[in-house]
């Protein structure tokens, strides 16, 4: 009996408690979510991508639901999959939907999914595939290839910070990128005549570059004005460095002396590090460099004498002022020369 007794006790003391404090369950219900697996979607264009949204309480379990979408961003359609029957032990659960999202256009959009008060957002990352990856579009400030011509992609790309730039002519020499990434400022080769490529990344995707073409063709005369590549060290023209590197193209005239037939000119280095010169040139000539810290170059930093074609070399620089001579070893005379100086 007493037994019996006190186990009364307790139940009505739970039954008590239960109707002085509500619904034990109400604290799990709390905190209704509305959840989409996967998280972020990633299609590819012209492709689909299936997506199961539901609703959950706070401990994750599911709830019913009128899913509805609501919003749906540029670049994907997004429908139900009327056909998707989600179950568990054999039975149907009617707390999710299965939608079917479409890839139009490359770039990062999202939709929105409902349920009564509570939404969630779903972001989708477009990726492009054959012809959807974005044209590159051209502005040039002029003919010559001593006028800079900046390329720049749509909102979601970006040139890779080691971004190469090809013209019919050979390859562009870069010397500033944009702090956003979608901006490159080059120096096409003399006599280009076609469109161009360039490498450039998706900015969900960084480590994934993709070759693109330019959409304007761009023409260059082939005759390069002439830069003053000085005849005096003393009073040698400065090539811009920015974060990416910097360059020109000149006129070969090598009336200097200091090292035979040279031409000065000087760069400033703001950050110590590993930098690659690049000399090239037209027509079968045998060009080196030489790197000199101070005007008299009575103890070059380094060269680039290898008799290679291009001459293209890697030093080690600490902040400072440098002196660069290139010099025609042997041959004529040629009609251009390109110097280009990247980080390395």
């Amino acid at each position: 009996m007493k037994r019996l007794m006190c186990g009364s006790v307790v139940l009505a003391a739970a039954a008590g408690l239960w109707s002085c404090n509500g619904d034990p369950t109400e604290s799990i219900r709390d905190g209704e979510t509305v959840r989409a697996d996967p998280s972020v979607v990633f299609v590819e264009q012209n492709s689909t991508k299936f997506v199961t949204v539901g609703l959950v309480d706070g401990q994750g379990n599911p709830l019913a639901a009128d899913l509805q979408i609501q919003t749906v961003g540029a670049g994907i359609t997004v429908e139900e999959d009327t056909a998707f029957l989600q179950t568990t032990i054999g039975e149907r659960l009617p707390t999710t939907k299965r939608y079917i999202v479409a890839g139009v256009e490359p770039l990062v959009t999202s939709f929105v999914v409902a349920s009564g008060g509570t939404s969630a957002t779903v972001p989708v990352r477009v990726i492009p595939t054959g012809g959807g990856i974005p044209v590159v579009t051209v502005a040039s400030t002029g003919p010559n290839a001593t006028d800079p011509t900046v390329l720049t992609v749509p909102a979601g790309f970006q040139f890779f910070p080691d971004s190469g730039v090809a013209f019919d002519a050979g390859a562009a020499i870069i010397v500033d990128r944009s702090a956003d990434g979608r901006s490159l400022t080059v120096f096409a080769p003399p006599g280009t005549t076609t469109t161009g490529t360039a490498t450039i990344l998706v900015d969900f995707l960084p480590t994934v570059p993709l070759a693109t073409t330019t959409d304007v063709a761009l023409t260059v005369n082939a005759a390069v004005p002439a830069q003053p590549g000085a005849t005096d060290i003393a009073t040698a023209p400065n090539i811009p460095l920015s974060a990416v590197g910097g360059g020109l193209w000149d006129t070969g005239l090598f009336t200097g002396t200091l090292f035979g037939a040279d031409q000065y000119y000087q760069f400033t280095i703001a950050d110590e590090g590993d930098y690659t010169i690049n000399v090239d040139w037209t027509d079968a000539v045998d060009i080196d460099y030489i790197i000199c810290a101070d005007v008299a170059c009575s103890a070059p930093d380094g060269t680039g004498a290898t008799g290679a074609h291009p001459e293209l070399h890697d030093h080690t620089f600490t902040p400072g002022t440098y002196y660069l001579v290139v010099n025609l070893f042997t041959g004529p005379t040629p009609p251009w020369v390109r110097i280009a100086i990247n980080p390395a």
